[in-house]
C-alpha cells in the first residue's frame, strides 16, 4: 500500500509539472493585454517551452547576441521604459531588457542603432502567480533614425517582427560557446489586425510570431561564457578545459 502512494504521488507530481509546461498564457484572459501601455503590440513571444537557460535575462541577452543584437548604447536607454500587463498577476511591469540591432559590433553597435535606426524589441517575462507560463513576451518594431525623433517606420512592427525571425529561424546561431536553434509557428487572434489603438496609428497584420528556443554548448561548453549553461558541465568537460590552461611565469617589474 505505501509503495502504491508513492507511486500516486509520483504521477501527481509529474502531472502537475506537466501541466505548467505550457508555452504561454493568453494575457487578456486574466485582465492582461498584448499591447504595451503606450500601446505597442507584443508580436512575439519566447515560448515558455524553450530551453529554461534562454528564458533568463542572462540567455535572452546572449541568444540576442547570437541574433545580432546588443543592450542599449554602453548600456544608456535614452528613451523611457515601456510597461506590460501581462496577466501574470504581477501588474504593469516595465520591461526587463531592450535588445538593439548591432550592426555586426556587438560592444558598440547599438550605438549606430541609436544614431542611424534600426531594429529593436523590448523583453517583458510572464512569470506571476496567477499565469507562470515562463515566457518572454517581446514588443519589435523598426524604428527611424535619430533625426527623425526614433519614429516607427511605415508597416514596422511587423517589420520588426518579421526581421527577428528571420534572423532566429535561418539555421544554427551561436554566441559566446552557445549554440541556438530555433522554430517559430504563427499564431492569429492575441492581436486584432488593423491600425486601431496602435500606437503612431501603424496597421498590424493580427499576427505573433511564437518561437521555441533551443539552446546547447558548443565544443562541450569550453568556450562557454554567456550562459547558465556554462555552469552545468560535466566532471569530462571540467578536465578537458584544464588540459587546455597553459602555464604561464608572470615577472614584477616593480622591484
Amino acid at each position: 500500500f505505501a509503495m502504491l502512494s508513492i507511486v500516486a504521488l509520483a504521477a501527481c507530481l509529474t502531472s502537475a509539472a506537466a501541466a505548467q509546461a505550457v508555452p504561454y498564457y493568453d494575457p487578456r484572459l486574466t485582465g492582461g493585454s498584448m499591447l504595451t501601455l503606450q500601446n505597442e503590440p507584443l508580436n512575439m513571444i519566447i515560448s515558455g517551452l524553450s530551453s529554461p537557460d534562454v528564458l533568463t535575462i542572462r540567455g535572452i541577452v546572449n541568444f540576442g547576441n547570437a541574433l545580432g543584437y546588443g543592450d542599449d548604447c554602453l548600456g544608456i536607454h535614452l528613451g523611457g521604459p515601456q510597461a506590460a500587463n501581462l496577466g501574470d498577476g504581477n501588474g504593469l511591469v516595465n520591461q526587463t531588457q531592450m535588445m538593439r540591432e548591432d550592426y555586426g559590433n556587438t560592444p558598440i553597435g547599438t550605438c549606430l542603432e541609436t544614431l542611424m535606426g534600426g531594429n529593436h524589441y523590448r523583453v517583458f517575462p510572464q512569470n506571476g502567480s496567477k499565469a507562470n507560463s515562463g515566457a518572454l513576451f517581446l514588443a519589435a518594431s523598426k524604428e527611424d533614425p535619430i533625426t527623425e525623433q526614433h519614429n516607427i517606420v511605415p508597416n514596422g512592427y511587423d517589420i520588426g517582427r518579421d526581421q527577428v525571425v528571420s534572423d532566429a529561424t535561418g539555421g544554427i546561431v551561436s554566441f559566446s560557446g552557445v549554440d541556438y536553434t530555433t522554430t517559430v509557428e504563427y499564431v492569429s487572434g492575441l492581436l486584432t489586425p488593423g491600425a486601431e489603438g496602435i500606437n503612431h496609428n501603424i496597421s498590424i497584420d493580427g499576427r505573433t510570431a511564437i518561437l521555441t528556443v533551443t539552446a546547447s554548448t558548443v565544443n562541450s561548453g569550453l568556450d562557454c561564457k554567456g550562459s547558465s549553461l556554462c555552469g552545468t558541465l560535466n566532471v569530462a568537460s571540467c578536465d578537458a578545459a584544464r588540459d587546455k590552461l597553459v602555464p604561464t611565469t608572470i615577472y614584477r617589474t616593480d622591484g
